[in-house]
């Protein structure tokens, strides 16, 4: 999670959410969020903050997290 976290603040947000794995980024960063681990859990929470910036991004998190998650 650390490690995703890392390549995603490298690349930026704008540019990950023009690629064909958006959708799938988001599900896993909504997913590591609430892993039952701390640190992961932590990581998914800071990679979730980061996505919430973007509007495409943001859509694709409501899909695919409940409202209480976000």
């Amino acid at each position: 999670a650390e490690l995703l976290l890392s390549l995603m603040e490298k690349m930026g947000v704008t540019k990950l959410a023009g690629t064909p794995r958006a959708e799938r980024l988001a599900h896993v960063a909504g997913t590591l969020a609430q892993d039952c681990h701390k640190d992961t859990r932590h990581y998914g929470q800071e990679m979730v903050k980061m996505l919430l910036n973007n509007q495409k991004f943001k859509k694709l998190l409501e899909q695919s997290l409940s409202p209480h998650d976000l």
